[in-house]
This record gives structure tokens, sequence and C-alpha cells, in this order.
């Protein structure tokens, strides 16, 4: 977030919380409630958070261990080829050379490939998340009564969180 919105968001919780005349003044109920929403910690910390976690995990676990054993077989590999080399002729030494490499290659692809599925199946689970937190967030307003509904702070009282609530609106 640029350090305009957070500047403004500051400014906005100011006024939300100074009430009084100025608030008065404003046009604004005197009594404007504010609340906080830690997002960030909802998309971690949260029971759909970490089941979608633990799901994409195992949905991994068998290619990572794939990955594994390619990789035991290639240390294999290398470690024969390296206790042979002396003893082997010319193209027995490139054979096996060849063999190693394109094993490296193999599995460096298998590794590239694994870490960008999980990283667009962890942002797709991710986002749908957010879009459920979204939603409880944007009915705030109607269900508790609030005025100003905040998603990121540089500081508030404990007593206006209510990211615990939204949370278990979200747990249902």
């Amino acid at each position: 977030m640029n350090t305009h919105v957070k500047y403004a968001a500051g400014v906005l919780l100011a006024l939300a919380l100074s009430g009084g005349a100025s608030a008065q003044d404003s046009g604004y109920p005197a009594g404007a409630r504010v609340v906080v929403v830690n997002v960030e910690r909802l998309l971690v910390d949260s029971k759909p958070a970490r089941a979608a976690t633990a799901r994409i995990e195992a949905e991994f676990a068998p290619r990572r261990q794939q990955i594994q054993a390619q990789l035991r077989q290639l240390r294999a590999l290398s470690e024969k080829l390296a206790q042979d080399a002396p003893r082997l002729d010319d193209r027995e030494r490139l054979l096996r050379s060849r063999a190693v490499n394109e094993l490296e290659r193999t599995v460096r692809r298998a590794q590239a490939s694994i870490a960008d599925d999980f990283t667009d199946r962890s942002a797709s689970a991710r986002a749908i998340l957010a879009k459920r937190i979204h939603d409880i967030v944007q009915a705030l307003p109607a269900q508790q009564g609030v005025d100003v509904v905040l998603t990121r702070t540089v500081w508030h009282r404990p007593q206006i969180d209510v990211t615990d609530k939204v949370g278990a609106l979200l747990d249902r």
C-alpha cells in the first residue's frame, strides 16, 4: 500500500476516533464507530487458511517425494561416476556423464514446475479465501452497526479489533 493511502487511512482513523465537536461540525455522528480487521492474519492463521495450506501440501507431497527420489538417484549416479571415472574409457565416461547431466536437468525442471504449480495453487486458494473475507467485511457495517471498517492500520486499540469475530464468521 502506498504512503498516501496509509496517510489517508490514518487521518480517517484520527477523525473517526476524535468524535466530539469536530465530528458534529463535519456532519458525522458524534459516536462514529470504527473497527479494524487484520486481513493478513486471517489469510494466514484462520482455520480455513490452515486447512487450505494442509490440503495443498498433501496434494503436492507425492510430487515432492518423486523429486526426492530423483535427487537420491542423481546423487548415487554422480558418486558412482566419480568413483568409476578413472577406470572407464572415454566413451563410457562420456555416456555416464551425459546420463547424470540429463537427470540433473530433469530434476531441475521438475523442481521449477512444482514450485510454479505450488505458487499458482496457493495464490488461487488465497484469492478464494480473500473473497470470502471481503464479503464478510463488507457485511460488517450492517451487522455490527459500524461506520468505518479499516483493514490496515499503523496502530489501533485492541478494543476495536474485530478480527477474531470475522474469523469466527469465516469458520462457518
